[in-house]
C-alpha cells in the first residue's frame, strides 16, 4: 500500500512524518522520500526545469515504485513525502507542459491498474498556524515558492480526479489534516497514520 503525504511547501509535513516515525515501531511501514532537488543539482539538470525531460525524470520514479508496490513492497506501507501529486502539480506551476497534456496524461495513470491501494493524506494550514523561522533546508525549488498558488492547483487537481482517488473498489482514499504547528495537529496526525496503516495490516 502507498500513503502519500501531499501539501504546498512549509505546511510542515515532514515535522509531521518525523513525528509519526519517531512512535512507529512496525518495520512495514516504512518512509520514502525522492531525493529530486538533490540530483537536479547533482547532475547540473538546473537549465532543464522547466522542460518535459525533467518532469519524466521525476514521474518515472513514481511509476516504478507503484509497480513495486505489486511486487517486492507488496507487504509493505510506503510512505511518501510528497509523490504523484506533487510531481504533476509543479509540472503545472513550473510550465513545463501544457497544462491540458499533463492532465490527459495524469488522469491514465490514476485509470491504469498501478493506481490502487492508494491513500493521499492533503496537509493544509490551519486557521491557527503561525509561521516562524523554523530550521529548514534550502533547495533550489525555494526560488519559484509560492504556498498559494500551488494550493490553488492541488485543489484543482483533487477535484478534477476525486473520483479516482475515492474509489473504494480499488482501495484509494483521501484526507485532509490542518496543521497548526501545536500539539494538537500532531496528535492528530499520528492518530490518521496510525489508522491507515491498522486499515491496511487487517486486510493484509
Amino acid at each position: 500500500m502507498i500513503l502519500m503525504i501531499e501539501g504546498a511547501r512549509h505546511v510542515g509535513k515532514t515535522h509531521l512524518m518525523e513525528a509519526f516515525f519517531a512512535q512507529n515501531t512496525d518495520p512495514r511501514v516504512q518512509y520514502y522520500k525522492f531525493q529530486f532537488s538533490k540530483y537536479l543539482s547533482a547532475l547540473g539538470l538546473e537549465d532543464q526545469e522547466t522542460g518535459p525531460g525533467i518532469h519524466y525524470f521525476s514521474i518515472a520514479n513514481v511509476m516504478t515504485i507503484f509497480e513495486l508496490n505489486d511486487t517486492v513492497f507488496k507487504d509493505k506501507l510506503l510512505v511518501f513525502d510528497r509523490s504523484i501529486f506533487s510531481a504533476y502539480v509543479w509540472s503545472i506551476y513550473r510550465r513545463r507542459m501544457h497544462e491540458d497534456r499533463l492532465l490527459e496524461e495524469f488522469e491514465k495513470i490514476l485509470d491504469s491498474d498501478l493506481y490502487h491501494d492508494v491513500s493521499v493524506v492533503d496537509i493544509r494550514l490551519g486557521d491557527k498556524a503561525v509561521l516562524t523561522g523554523r530550521d529548514k533546508s534550502h533547495d533550489y525549488f525555494d526560488n519559484f515558492e509560492n504556498p498559494k498558488a500551488e494550493s490553488k492547483i492541488f485543489d484543482k487537481v483533487y477535484r478534477k480526479f476525486h473520483t479516482q482517488m475515492h474509489d473504494a473498489k480499488r482501495g484509494n482514499n483521501m484526507l485532509r489534516i490542518k496543521n497548526n504547528f501545536d500539539a494538537t495537529s500532531i496528535d492528530n496526525f499520528i492518530i490518521s497514520m496510525n489508522s491507515i496503516a491498522n486499515s491496511f495490516h487487517t486486510i493484509g
